[in-house]
């Protein structure tokens, strides 16, 4: 049983809706919706990418991953991104994270790959997650290229890198790009029903805001410090027996919403009105929470369970549109 005077924040990026050409049937999340009429509502719009930075880790992203590594190198270094990319009419579509099914090994395997090809330009890679690595390079590298994590699953003209060696990154995506095609690896995972590994998308160094005393729950590869993610409220609760604040971050959402797949979407909100919503709603009804907060890019629901029920308060079933 956690602590009575908890405060739980739930970061769910892609929570709403973002394709309005598309109609939300109605969902059926009453345990929800009486959160909602308890809440106060404060509109802080954010991107994704800094949601992931004010939640998921604090200082330099490069740094820790370099610590993790125990990489003592004084080589300057990137972020490199693996993606699963396919072209269409005017843009690509690309697939990151979790659903590639990258296990470490795997990684290990095609950054030995990548090794072996750049060793002459001195480019190291190194899998500090199955999904998201590390480079290392002699020198320093000028360029700016927005968030894989912004690009919402896809990649149109304007996501080109900018700056002193924007060339030589584009020269490098498409080398590895050529490597890669049909390489044996890629075999393997095309035999075994996987996406392909046929990009890479690089980004210099990001700051991150987290705050390290906040015990942090995720699955994210870009988390520091963080425990899984618990499947649902009574199992947080067996790992929260006395703490008084604490973080849960869940980007679930985020590939149903980056291919407007609008059924997996319904469908993970159903899950969470059983596992999550109707369970918080519980706790805060019986006093075991004091405040859950529901963040996501478009702004902040801050709950508490109100004296008297406020029937005056008329509030609209949530749609997937608006918090």
């Amino acid at each position: 049983m956690p602590a009575d005077n908890l405060h739980l924040t739930l970061v769910l990026p892609s929570l709403l809706w973002p394709h309005h050409e598309t109609i939300v049937p109605k969902l059926q999340l009453p345990a929800l919706n009486t959160l909602r009429q308890w809440s106060k509502y404060f509109s802080q719009s954010t991107s994704r990418s800094q949601l992931y930075r004010q939640y998921l880790w604090q200082g330099s992203w490069l740094q820790l991953a370099s610590q993790q590594i125990n990489s003592d190198s004084n080589n300057y270094s990137l972020i490199a991104i693996p993606i699963s990319q396919t072209a269409g009419m005017h843009q690509l579509q690309y697939l990151d994270g979790k659903i590639l099914g990258l296990s470490i090994e795997e990684a290990k395997a095609f950054c030995e790959v990548l090794n072996t090809w750049l060793r002459k330009d001195g480019w190291q890679f190194w899998p500090t997650n199955p999904d998201l690595w590390l480079v290392t390079t002699p020198q320093k590298i000028e360029f700016t290229l927005p968030s894989l994590l912004d690009l919402s699953g896809s990649i149109d003209g304007t996501a080109k890198p900018t700056g002193t060696d924007a060339t030589l990154i584009l020269q490098r995506q498409t080398e590895l790009q050529m490597l890669l095609y049909q390489h044996p690896l890629n075999q393997q995972r095309i035999a075994r029903g996987l996406p392909v590994i046929n990009g890479f998308w690089f980004e210099t160094d990001c700051t991150g805001t987290a705050n390290n005393e906040i015990p942090l729950y995720t699955d994210s590869s870009w988390a520091f410090h963080a425990h899984n993610l618990p499947t649902n409220y009574i199992e947080l609760t067996n790992f929260t027996p006395s703490q008084q604040e604490v973080v849960l971050f869940n980007d679930q959402l985020c590939l149903p919403v980056n291919q407007g797949d609008l059924y997996t979407y319904m469908q993970i909100l159903q899950q969470w009105e059983q596992n999550w919503w109707q369970p918080l709603l519980t706790a805060l009804q019986n006093r075991q929470i004091h405040q859950l907060d529901i963040r996501c890019e478009e702004g902040l629901l801050k709950i508490c369970k109100p004296w008297l029920p406020p029937f005056w308060r008329k509030t609209k079933p949530f749609s997937g549109l608006s918090l």
